[in-house]
């Protein structure tokens, strides 16, 4: 009986997940996707592009601070 009732509950839950994803759903034009990747990408390289700065900065800064330390 258990048995049963877990398939019917799988069964259901496919059912409604397919319903979702290929009736419900809106999905982007090619247009549209090509517009999104092109932001997230910009973002991306702005992003990584402040990472480099910082990251160089703080170790400059570290060397620049262990130097004046060990040099008498």
């Amino acid at each position: 009986m258990r048995a049963l009732s877990f398939i019917s509950k799988t069964r259901q839950f496919w059912n409604e997940t397919v319903s979702e994803v290929w009736k419900k759903a809106v999905w982007p034009t090619p247009k549209e996707l090509a517009q999104s990747t092109l932001v997230v990408v910009v973002f991306i390289a702005i992003l990584s592009a402040c990472v480099f700065v910082f990251d160089f900065s703080m170790h400059e800064l570290v060397r620049f601070v262990t130097r004046k330390i060990t040099t008498p």
